[in-house]
């Protein structure tokens, strides 16, 4: 609990106490995923759009929100309004702006997609006081720069309610960490194993080596699920259903997580065989190169994990289950779930 103070019209000190919460934030390239420690959650895509003078402020979904940023110490935000999420891809399909198109796009808008998040998790309260953990690759490259980003006071309007948020304390680790953490803790490892993990995500594939409960080995390859999406929206036959336009990523991935692979609702038409001639293509170079990449450590490992949206892709996840790998059913937010653990354990008071 943090106590603070005010006066009232009679000019006496009210006492305020601000409860404390607890957030872990995957800040992916596709999505960013955030749990908190009063079981509150959000999965938000990773676009941004400023909008128009006729866009209204309080816009809210469940996968994103409208922010106007009213004071605080992000001065360059000040007066500044914008969509994060779903609500981004609504108004702009085409002018939105996407976290994996930027070298440094998770920490440039950081801030920006953490108070998206925020606005879909439901607080009650309007003021909250923010530890957090967050993971980003390369963690010790962009700790500084990361945590300059989102620390400190921010008065925000979000979705059409007014927060006045101080992140305090933030843990910044590698990505995979928080899977690690939540592997150990719902005993699915132990820390004598020698864990190799893939973490097939939407705009890297990295491949990691742990054991003593501790990463002794760990690559970033700049290539994901974002390939094979753009790789659908070029095909000739998706160009030819399109009467001559390339395909939208955010309808593809649509159609793919829910299993339907119908492309759209005005006219929609099935890409299965798109999909299916695309993700040999991928698996042949991307998903071959992320696995080879592990080859010489399989036959000394304990245990292997798959995770991230491309782990769970239709055939993928067969695939992934025929060379050893487990891919488990929350394995999109593992990690997210594990780094909440982490900022309760070394950032509780």
């Amino acid at each position: 609990m943090i106590t603070t103070t005010k006066k009232t019209d009679k000019s006496k000190q009210e006492q305020i106490v601000t409860e404390k919460h607890y957030i872990g934030i995957d800040s992916g390239n596709g999505f960013l995923k955030a749990f908190s420690d009063k079981g509150l959650s959000a999965k938000v895509p990773s676009y941004i759009y400023t909008p128009k003078a006729e866009t209204e402020n309080n816009i809210l979904d469940k996968e994103g929100c409208s922010v106007l940023y009213s004071s605080g110490v992000r001065g360059d935000l000040i007066g500044e309004r914008f969509l994060i999420g779903s609500p981004a891809y609504s108004t702009s399909p085409q002018g939105k702006l996407e976290i994996a198109q930027l070298d440094k796009g998770k920490v440039d808008y950081a801030l920006h997609l953490l108070l998206g998040a925020i606005g879909c998790m439901g607080f009650k309260e309007s003021d909250l006081s923010i530890n957090l953990c967050v993971s980003i690759h390369h963690a010790k490259n962009f700790r500084d720069e990361l945590i300059n980003a989102i620390h400190g006071h921010h008065s925000v309007e979000l979705g059409g309610k007014v927060y006045n948020i101080d992140i305090d304390k933030i843990l910044v680790v590698n990505e995979g960490s928080g899977t690690l953490v939540a592997l150990l803790t719902n005993g699915r490892i132990q820390k004598s194993n020698k864990m190799l993990l893939l973490d097939l995500g939407y705009g890297t594939s990295i491949s990691s080596i742990y054991q003593f409960g501790k990463q002794i080995d760990r690559n970033v390859m700049t290539f994901g699920v974002r390939d094979l999406y753009q790789a659908i929206a070029k095909h000739p036959n998706m160009i030819k259903e399109r009467n001559g336009k390339e395909g939208d990523s955010y309808i593809i991935r649509e159609g793919i997580e829910n299993k339907s692979f119908q492309y759209g609702n005005y006219k929609p038409f099935s890409f299965v065989n798109i999909y299916k001639e695309c993700l040999k293509t991928w698996s042949s170079e991307n998903l071959r190169t992320t696995l080879s990449d592990l080859k010489e450590q399989i036959d000394s490992a304990n245990c292997m994990f798959a995770v991230g949206g491309g782990s769970c892709l239709p055939m993928v996840d067969k695939h992934l289950q025929s060379k050893g790998f487990q891919v488990l059913p929350n394995s999109h937010t593992l990690n997210a779930e594990g780094l909440l653990l982490l900022a309760k354990n070394k950032l509780g008071e």
